[in-house]
């Protein structure tokens, strides 16, 4: 998985019409008179939130370009042609050389522990069913709202850094230490936004109530009998985010607002707050949790066994990749210099960067999204198409990057008031810590490099926008293409030579 930030422009285009789907992480909400300052930041929250889920195909899913007569569905076709020969060859070449036709040394490494890994991951998973506990404590009032998000983030660390020291304690080899804990940081963005956005939509149903209380209130101080003499007064409260805080008008649309974020056909806060719904949310492709998601009509086994079986096949051009071109390369880094280190495994790395983005993205989410029903399937956009790196950030990982979007970027924004700019420097140093985390835990060693890397995209990002590249998309693009080829094999071979060299 990796990590990306959020584009500077994603509140710019959001509208009024978009007021009933904007959570905001850390809601502040006002009593039933506040000043100027409080309505505008209530305001501000409620736009915090641009992107809807709704019903998607995934760009490059056969059945999709099949379904358009996309003009480019041959080159799927001939993709997989092309894998079908890169294996035979390489089966043939292993069978000339070394009398076998595949290797089985990267197999007996992440193979290793399979059964602890397998118990430790689902006791994992297991484990974040105390969130279901929490909300309902929460609702229940056994928590200080005061203090929910306190005791919210504390559970949450506790939780992260239980299975830090199970990587630790494990001692795994790289590849069962790098599943678990990339596995643990995605269950740990799943966890956070169940949580916030159950807390939020808590304060939300409380200011719910009150104004129904007061729509209440008005309309029995409209029906009581006045004397002829008795001057008409107005007698609603004034409420927080319109232009005019004395209209009952203006009580009732907010009510609609909240009564359309609060009630979902399948759902209502806070009946939602239950193992099975919970469940559901783990087993949909997504990190950011909604009351209801789009959904699929029908379950196809024939696509799902479809994206299955290509999930087991992408993983076996992975294998391939891995142990005939790098592994070899690795085993030999003392005696190669940097330069034909990077060389050798320059073109494999790419390769497998490659692979794993389509056995993540189009494979098993596609898969997943199969067997739950879940309609939105649009897991990453044309990025080999960006001419700039900040269009890629939001094209190549959108789970990752909605939920940096919504709980990082835009609550930065709305809860501690940074400006655009520093929200997105925010993002990108969060993005950053958590990649170079990813990378102390399989090296068990501090270095950086994969830091600095990531915090490398701002100059560049600026870089692409210079008046060279503005109109000119194909050398963009070129740009683009150059800093892929370079970044992703360059820090592998860094972190390998730490290793083997």
């Amino acid at each position: 998985m990796q990590l990306r930030k959020p584009h500077t422009s994603e509140l710019a285009d959001s509208s009024a019409a978009e007021l009933s789907d904007a959570p905001a992480s850390s809601p502040k909400l006002n009593g039933l008179k506040g000043d100027a300052r409080d309505r505008a930041a209530e305001k501000k929250r409620r736009l915090a939130r641009k992107h809807e889920f709704r019903s998607r195909t995934s760009p490059l899913d056969f059945e999709t370009l099949e379904r358009e007569q996309n003009p480019m569905r041959g080159f799927f076709v001939l993709f997989w042609t092309f894998m079908a020969f890169y294996v035979l060859v390489t089966a043939y070449q292993n069978w000339r050389r070394d009398g076998f036709i595949v290797s089985l040394r990267f197999y007996f490494i992440f193979s290793q522990d399979a059964w602890g890994l397998i118990k430790a991951d689902a006791a994992m998973v297991g484990s974040m069913f105390f969130s279901v506990v929490f909300q309902k404590l929460f609702v229940w009032g056994l928590i200080p709202r005061a203090q929910v998000r306190i005791v919210q983030h504390t559970l949450q660390s506790i939780w992260f850094a239980a299975c830090l020291f199970t990587v630790f304690w494990k001692s795994w080899p790289w590849i069962q230490s790098g599943f678990f804990v990339l596995h643990s940081i995605a269950m740990m963005f799943k966890m956070h936004s169940y949580n916030a956005y159950n807390i939020e939509l808590f304060f939300k149903n409380l200011r719910l109530q009150k104004l129904r209380k007061l729509v209440a209130a008005h309309k029995k101080d409209d029906d009581a009998p006045r004397s002829p003499t008795s001057p008409v007064t107005p007698s609603s409260p004034t409420l927080t985010g319109f232009d005019d805080p004395q209209s009952p008008d203006a009580i009732r649309a907010e009510i609609t607002l909240l009564e359309r974020e609060l009630v979902k056909p399948s759902h209502a806060y806070p009946n939602n707050i239950t193992f099975f719904n919970f469940i559901d949310y783990l087993l949909v492709p997504t990190l950011v949790y909604e009351l209801e998601y789009p959904r699929t009509k029908d379950f196809r086994p024939l696509y799902f066994l479809q994206k299955a079986a290509a999930t087991f096949a992408t993983f076996g051009l992975l294998y391939i990749s891995y142990e005939h071109y790098i592994h070899p390369v690795l085993l030999d880094m003392s005696n190669l210099g940097f330069f034909d280190s990077f060389m050798q495994l320059l073109m494999p790395f790419m390769m497998c960067y490659l692979l794993i983005f389509f056995i993540i993205f189009e494979c098993i989410c596609n898969a997943f999204a199969e067997l739950t029903f879940f309609a939105d399937r649009e897991f990453y956009d044309d990025w080999w198409n960006s001419v700039t790196f900040d269009e890629f950030a939001r094209k190549w990982n959108k789970p990752v990057h909605e939920f940096l979007l919504r709980h990082v970027y835009l609550e930065s924004i709305t809860s501690y008031k940074l400006s655009k700019n520093d929200a997105t420097l925010l993002t990108f140093f969060l993005s950053s810590c958590v990649h170079e985390l990813v990378m102390v835990i399989i090296g068990k060693r501090l270095r950086f490099y994969l830091f600095f890397m990531q915090m490398f995209q701002i100059p560049l990002i600026y870089i692409s926008r210079l008046p060279f590249f503005r109109g000119r998309k194909t050398a963009g693009n070129a740009f683009f293409w150059f800093g892929m080829f370079m970044g992703p094999p360059l820090l592998a071979v860094v972190y390998m030579r730490e290793h083997y060299a």
